[in-house]
């Protein structure tokens, strides 16, 4: 596997909106936190400008971006260090992107420190490393292609 550059990724990903030029990094592409998030705990979706993480609360996050890899490309979601020394962190299981994946990236949110953490939508909160596959493959056919919000298990 070979990683993608930021002018790669450009080129071979689609991505919308499409992401600004301070968005793509040598060697990945930052991702921005949208405006809806689902309370694991309390069953219940927020859509908001602006959102309190909780200590040690599970929350089901979006990335604003909806990417379609190609077939020949998977990605890796990472926490950017900034949001990560704050406590937060974005993935704790599910950090691998299929090739041929196509929709907005879950973020599985959880709050590590001892106090609430307030993080702005669009803020710039992880960051997609892209590699290009030894081979062409199928690609991704599951049920999280497509998917219009953060799903919890067993309710797609």
């Amino acid at each position: 596997m070979t990683i993608l550059t930021g002018s790669t990724i450009r080129e071979r990903v689609v991505v919308t909106p499409q992401p600004t030029d301070e968005q793509y990094q040598p060697a990945s592409l930052d991702v921005r936190l949208d405006n809806v998030v689902y309370d694991c705990e309390e069953d219940t979706y927020y859509e908001q400008d602006r959102f309190t993480f909780e200590s040690f609360k599970r929350y089901l996050a979006q990335t604003k971006e909806c990417i379609q890899l190609p077939t020949d490309v998977a990605a890796q979601l990472a926490g950017r260090s900034t949001v990560g020394r704050m406590g937060i962190v974005i993935h704790k299981t599910a950090g691998w992107i299929d090739p041929g994946f196509r929709g907005t990236i879950t973020l599985e949110i959880m709050n590590l420190s001892m106090e609430p953490i307030t993080i702005d939508a669009d803020t710039r909160i992880g960051q997609l490393v892209c590699m290009e596959l030894n081979e062409d493959t199928l690609g991704y056919d599951g049920q999280y292609n497509d998917q219009q919000r953060p799903e919890p298990a067993g309710k797609l």
